[in-house]
């Protein structure tokens, strides 16, 4: 089981207890880090230069007064002198707000210290003056993330040693005003250090210099806080003019919060209009979120991408409660919920064919945090409640004690000297240099428990209500107690009957864009032109399932030459010069399609573009593409046809079926499907080469099968190799070739080319 599967289904009790490596007698242990999240830009960038000063920057006015307000600082001013531990921590009697401590529970931030984290409460005092700060070196920035060290003073638990705090704010204050006089000066004399001036790439940062303002403002003279508003309002109008990137949506996402942490610092109505507006375009505008539920990714869509802007999403839908926000959660989730399919063993799959980048379905997307993301988006929509389970009596009662012995935990772990393999003492904490970073928490961005924080009024009662009623909704679509035909427009159509489930990809897939400024990624950016992604039963699970194998910056793993055993519902082919063409390459296909309460047609239409996959000219003549879906109570019928100007001979033409064998890591031990074919009423085992007459494919999975029974018989073989990805998921696939040329391997020059075949469940 690999521990991203680990870490969704554990409570975070249950990771302490196996991840944890040092136990605390008075406190449970500090809490384990999770894997770091995928990066969050397939083209982030390293780390970059220092940008070399030995003076914080006083270029402008308000810099000159945050460096002589920092001057003025003593180590005394940092001093907090608090020893206690966080001990008898009360216990509120308050469902709501027991279940709000409970969230607060659900991700190992916000961190004040731990060898993870930066030692905030530990660091010593002389380390947030200036002379510590600008040194012959460059300049250094103090061991604390801003958000949680500000958090740590407002948490109203009457135990709490750090509540209102001055030093602490201080030290987050401090921290604060290092960034955000070296962002400016960054922006302004050397932006192309490190991609800096980007919407995308600067935004994370300015939620450390946002969140905390309202918390620590109090501790500064009011000439100082007017200073630091305004080199924020600078940063916010920043990216107020640039507008989004449009270049990786799941950061993307993140200007939105951080204009509008921005806007709740200055107070400005006006401000505060445009950052409303800002975040409209960006999740209403088709450009950047399409309908169906989901933020358009170069063009087309990646699932495990949108959990990183799910994450976002939904932290802006908590703290402003802004409509438009609330319905893409909504969306989201409601997509995410009817492309993730349960197996009979309890593991969940789903398809990916379609994504820009990520190899792995949606059920494996990035930044759940364990089940916190999901615990946040339930909050939003009752689309998420079949994600997290009700928490037990014990867990909400504990929760406070619990987060407060995380702290303990935390603040009796400093970093370790690597060297020489221990934890640092307190007087060996130093600073470090400062350097613009995407994410200045490394892989602890989400520094700000956004659920606890926006926590709305009576969700408790709204999701105990939910279970009182035993709502279908906290079940997966595909386990409630009923049949439905939905239309996800037009991008997805997902069936559900009695005896078996399709899910029907028609939208778009990405494409590359030379004008957009937009660094080209390695590999086709998705396959799409209207396919079976999935065909499902409660016996057999996935049957058929459309993968990938998706892509780094430098890395295809979908190579042009293994397109035979590329685990798409696709016509492909190619020619006797060795050119390779696919529907699956149809970036916009036309489609109609006409739904009832009881069965629906589905219908696709496209031309095959003529250059493709890298290659510049795959055809010389015109093909028409046209597939047909027709779903019904008993069965799903296909019918394909391919339309030739007669410009192209083929030397092999495929109708695809990806076969889903089963993840080689999470079901290592289950019996991988088996494929048979019948040939005069007599059932054997597929192989690479052809057979003749076939009349039926039966696919054994699990306790069920499915029959893909043709309308005449046909010429079937396997793919000369199985599918595995290698990347984010060990997903195997195998295709079933059959023969659209019907020539025996002779090359051919067709007009025309079909196939028609019905699937349904068997016993």
């Amino acid at each position: 089981m690999s521990i991203r599967h680990l870490l969704r289904h554990l409570t975070t009790d249950t990771l302490l207890l196996l991840l944890a490596p040092i136990a605390f007698a008075a406190a449970p242990a500090a809490p384990a880090t999770p894997p770091p999240p995928i990066a969050a830009a397939t083209n982030a960038p390293p780390a970059p230069p220092v940008f070399q000063r030995t003076t914080l920057p006083e270029h402008h006015a308000f810099q000159k007064t945050l460096r002589q307000y920092l001057a003025s600082l003593k180590p005394s001013d940092f001093e907090h002198g608090i020893t206690q531990k966080f001990s008898n921590i009360s216990v509120p009697t308050d469902p709501e707000t027991q279940y709000r401590n409970f969230l607060l529970t659900q991700m190992l931030q916000p961190l004040v210290g731990t060898k993870r984290g930066y030692p905030a409460v530990n660091a010593p005092s002389r380390l947030f003056t200036l002379p510590e700060i600008e040194t012959p070196t460059g300049i250094k920035r103090p061991p604390v993330w801003a958000e949680p060290a500000a958090f740590l003073t407002t948490w109203t638990n009457q135990h709490n040693p750090y509540l209102h705090s001055r030093p602490m704010k201080l030290r987050a204050f401090v921290t604060m005003c290092v960034h955000l006089a070296m962002l400016d000066a960054q922006l302004e004399h050397a932006p192309e250090i490190g991609g800096i001036g980007r919407s995308d790439w600067l935004a994370p940062t300015l939620i450390l210099l946002a969140y905390p303002f309202p918390i620590v403002r109090d501790a500064v003279p009011e000439n100082v806080r007017a200073a630091y508003l305004t080199g924020l309002r600078k940063m916010g109008q920043r990216l107020l003019d640039w507008g989004p990137k449009g270049e990786d949506p799941q950061i993307d996402v993140v200007a939105p919060v951080s204009l509008w942490y921005i806007s709740q610092a200055l107070g400005d109505p006006d401000f505060a209009k445009q950052t409303e507006s800002y975040a409209r375009i960006l999740f209403t505008d088709p450009r950047h979120f399409h309908p169906a539920g989901y933020f358009v990714d170069r063009g087309g869509l990646d699932l495990g991408f949108a959990g990183q802007a799910n994450f976002f999403t939904t932290w802006l839908a908590l703290a402003t409660s802004w409509p438009f926000a609330r319905d893409v959660v909504d969306r989201c989730h409601r997509l995410r919920a009817h492309v993730t399919l349960p197996e009979p063993d309890g593991r969940t799959f789903g398809p990916s064919h379609f994504q820009t980048r990520y190899s792995a379905d949606a059920w494996r997307d990035q930044w759940e945090w364990g089940h916190y993301r999901d615990y946040a988006a339930s909050l939003v929509t009752d689309e998420a409640a079949y994600l997290v389970p009700l928490p037990a009596p014990a867990a909400l009662t504990n929760a406070a004690a619990q987060r407060g012995g995380f702290f303990n935990g935390q603040i009796q772990e400093n970093p370790v000297l690597t060297e020489q393999r221990r934890f640092a003492r307190n007087d060996e904490l130093g600073n470090h240099p400062w350097t613009f970073r995407l994410w200045q928490s490394y892989n602890f961005p989400a520094m700000v428990s956004f659920a606890y924080e926006y926590y709305p009024a009576g969700a408790f009662a709204h999701r105990l209500k939910l279970e009182q009623e035993k709502s279908p909704l906290l079940r997966s679509p595909f386990l409630r107690d009923e049949t439905f035909l939905r239309d996800f427009s037009q991008a997805f159509t997902v069936a559900k009957f009695t005896n078996y489930a399709a899910i029907l990809h028609t939208g778009p897939v990405g494409a590359p864009n030379l004008d957009d400024g937009h660094l080209p990624l390695a590999g086709p950016y998705g396959f799409g032109g209207g396919q079976l992604s999935a065909f499902w039963t409660p016996a057999t699970g996935s049957v058929l399932l459309g993968r990938r194998g998706g892509m780094t910056k430098d890395k295809n793993m979908d190579p042009l030459e293994e397109w035979r055993s590329c685990p798409i519902h696709a016509v492909s082919g190619i020619r006797p010069d060795g050119k390779i063409f696919t529907t699956a390459r149809i970036q916009n296909p036309h489609v109609t399609s006409t739904l009832t309460a009881i069965d629906g047609t589905v219908r696709v239409t496209g031309t095959i573009p003529r250059g493709q996959l890298g290659q510049p000219k795959a055809l010389d003549g015109r093909l028409d593409y046209t597939r047909t879906f027709t779903l019904a109570a008993d069965t799903l019928r296909i019918e394909t046809t391919l339309q030739s100007t007669g410009q192209d001979a083929f030397a092999e033409l495929y109708e695809t079926l990806p076969v889903f064998l089963r993840d080689t890591q999470q079901q290592a031990k289950a019996q991988p499907t088996t494929i048979e074919l019948q040939r005069n009423q007599t059932w054997s085992a597929a192989t690479t080469n052809w057979t003749e007459g076939v009349t039926a494919a039966r696919l054994t999975r699990f306790t069920g099968a499915v029959l893909v029974e043709f309308d005449h018989p046909r010429r079937v073989k396997l793919s000369p190799a199985e599918f595995q990805d290698t990347y984010l998921s060990r997903a195997a696939c195998r295709n079933l070739l059959i023969d659209l040329l019907e020539n025996r391997d002779q090359p051919l020059v067709p007009r025309t080319a079909s196939i028609s075949y019905r699937l349904r469940p068997t016993k």
